[in-house]
């Protein structure tokens, strides 16, 4: 009895599964590695700004709810005003730790960048 072999192929399936693959290879192509830096320089700010932001809603949030106490309505206006200010204060947080991260993994950047540039065959 004779086998019949039948092969079919479709340029979407083999993109899709190719880009499947590439979620569990190594980042060994070094652009691959110059986008994960530079995605990494705004991770920790973005983190931290989100924690700043959310303490000064909170706070802001405590000092509303004092407000509707009649008794505390001197002492939630102060919270609220400092729930504010900590709130104003999350995206100078994210701005300075992005820039401080940056200038620590720019030699990095730049090298990985030179040498993509300049055709190097392993990249």
């Amino acid at each position: 009895m004779a086998h019949k072999f039948n092969y079919t192929y479709s340029s979407s399936v083999h993109s899709e599964v190719e880009e499947i693959r590439q979620k569990y290879t190594a980042a060994s192509d070094k652009l691959d590695q110059l986008r994960q830096l530079d995605k990494s320089c705004e991770r920790p700010g973005t983190i931290a700004a989100v924690i700043v932001g959310a303490a000064g809603t909170l706070l802001l949030g405590g000092g509303l709810a004092m407000i509707l106490e009649t008794t505390w309505i001197t002492a939630g206006i102060v919270l609220g005003a400092v729930g504010l200010g900590i709130m104003a204060l999350a995206l100078p947080v994210f701005r300075y730790m992005t820039e401080r991260r940056r200038r620590e993994i720019a030699p990095e950047i730049l090298r990985l960048s030179d040498e993509i540039e300049k055709g190097d065959p392993s990249a």
